[in-house]
């Protein structure tokens, strides 16, 4: 190694020139580069927000417009789809100028086809319902308002009401959306089915359902009380005494139809007092030891049919005028 006393010198001169590591410094320029760091990342951020903020706005703004269209569409007041109602009643003027029934068709309720008749004549008239199956007779309705069940089948419907002698009708059809007309049927077969009659109601009874019991009690097996008497069911509320031309009853037992039963009063007429019965019942109910040659074979052309009726609500007396509307 070289002993040189100036290199020695020079080098001392050159160590305490060059003072301590710059420590200081260095830290300083560690935080200028963070900072620049943080500002790029904040650059990025605010970048990203600009960016989702640019196609938001057109979102929104399409979706308000489109409230605004739904709104505006609504405010139109377009007109419904949905057919009006048709009553569950039908009006019927029957005025000195004509007849007026102002609907075309109508909905029964479940006691049958509902009448509102307005008698404007001053004098009793006649009112007249006749269908396919049905016909009412000749009821009478005094001057005034007043209610008619008549259980129709569904269908077309003829009413008529008599003004200056002349029965003038019109034509409705009676539509059944809630189905409560069920046709009257034996719960036998026809080829299982007898008739029975004319059998004598002795004595003549003012009520339908104890003539029918009268005169079929001799030629049915058990005990009277075992079988329930009404109207034929047709509508579930129908009155056994709705006005008609072939007033008929239903026997039941253990809650099967097994027998209608046509009454009629002297001379044959559709009004008490009832003197007779006709029926049709199912053969095993039939008491054969009883019937002796009252019983034939039933043939499905000629049977009777169970008149469109519901559960009797009434003692079956019969009957044609109309019911007077309650005052209000």
């Amino acid at each position: 190694m070289n002993d040189d006393p100036n290199l020695r010198s020079r080098l001392e001169r050159i160590a305490s020139s060059a003072g301590d590591p710059p420590e200081r410094g260095l830290e300083r320029v560690a935080a200028r580069r963070h900072r620049r760091l943080r500002r790029r990342r904040g650059a990025v951020a605010a970048a990203a927000v600009l960016a989702v903020v640019a196609v938001g706005v057109p979102l929104i703004e399409q979706g308000l417009d489109d409230d605004r269209e739904s709104v505006t569409a609504s405010d139109t007041g377009r007109p419904s789809r949905t057919p009006p109602e048709v009553p569950n009643e039908v009006v019927v003027r029957c005025e000195p100028t004509g007849i007026v029934v102002p609907v075309a068709s109508v909905r029964p309720q479940n006691d049958g086809l509902n009448i509102r008749v307005v008698n404007s004549l001053l004098v009793t008239t006649r009112l007249q319902v006749t269908a396919d199956g049905w016909d009412s007779g000749d009821i009478e309705v005094p001057a005034g308002e007043h209610r008619v069940e008549q259980p129709v089948p569904p269908g077309e419907v003829r009413i008529g009401c008599e003004i200056g002698g002349e029965m003038q009708r019109r034509v409705i059809e009676l539509v059944d959306p809630a189905g409560y007309y069920i046709e009257p049927a034996l719960d036998c077969e026809k080829a299982a089915a007898v008739r029975l009659g004319p059998l004598p109601v002795d004595p003549a009874e003012q009520s339908m359902i104890r003539a029918t019991r009268s005169a079929l009690a001799p030629s049915l097996v058990g005990s009277s009380d075992d079988y329930a008497i009404e109207a034929p069911r047709g509508y579930p509320t129908q009155s056994v005494d709705a006005a008609t031309v072939d007033p008929r009853v239903q026997v039941s037992r253990d809650d099967e139809v097994v027998a209608f039963a046509e009454v009629r009063g002297e001379g044959d007429v559709p009004e008490p007092p009832w003197t007779t019965v006709d029926a049709e019942v199912c053969d095993h109910v039939v008491d054969d030891a009883a019937t002796g040659d009252t019983t034939s074979t039933s043939d499905p052309a000629d049977a009777p049919e169970g008149a469109p009726s519901d559960a009797a609500t009434s003692d079956g007396s019969g009957g044609g005028s109309a019911g007077s509307v309650p005052p209000a």
